[in-house]
């Protein structure tokens, strides 16, 4: 058994952040995977990478979505990085499933909550969703992590290590927002 002091050290130390996009530019005509950030999205993002830096990242991956991208590449920049892009780290698939309006929308992802084993829309259930972002999160070693996702799975995710109800995460999430957690997943930080 490891001595306590050592466990309150590894506890404290930053080991992923966990980074939701920044805002993106909404096209109703395109599907939400290919929307960009808005020129606001790309400024709250520089100014939540001046917050990242203190905690010194290795490494920076990122969902290939372009809003999702974009947030990593101006992190990165930030930290003198490059990006990793990771289809691992992409949104809870469920590409039948229009965006529609911002009410229609959140009816929808409510449901999606109440019943996280049930695939959703020709794809994948938020439970197959957090599981393939756990995956893709182990399978990169260096650490400190910033890992740049998106608000259903990062919810989820989070939700499940932390205790916490998925859709009332899901529902305080901001663009951009991050979530540093320590060695044992637990959360050292919040900010946006």
């Amino acid at each position: 058994m490891g001595n306590p002091q050592d466990r309150d050290a590894r506890m404290s130390e930053p080991a992923l952040i966990l980074v939701r996009h920044g805002r993106p530019l909404i096209d109703p005509d395109a599907p939400p995977t290919t929307w960009p950030l808005c020129p606001e999205g790309r400024d709250a993002v520089a100014r939540l990478a001046t917050r990242i830096v203190p905690y010194s990242p290795a490494a920076v991956a990122s969902s290939p979505e372009p809003k999702a991208r974009e947030t990593a590449e101006i992190i990165a920049a930030a930290l003198g990085l490059q990006v990793e892009l990771d289809e691992g780290l992409h949104e809870h698939k469920r590409p039948a499933l229009a965006f529609g309006t911002e009410e229609a929308f959140r009816a929808r992802i409510a449901q999606v909550f109440a019943e996280p084993n049930k695939p959703v829309a020709g794809g994948e259930s938020v439970d197959q969703a957090c599981a393939r972002l756990a995956k893709a999160l182990a399978e990169h070693p260096a650490r400190p992590l910033v890992a740049v996702t998106h608000g259903t799975v990062l919810s989820h995710y989070l939700a499940r290590r932390l205790g916490l109800d998925a859709h009332d995460l899901w529902r305080s999430l901001h663009t951009p927002d991050a979530f540093v957690l320590d060695a044992d997943g637990g959360l050292i930080v919040r900010f946006s």
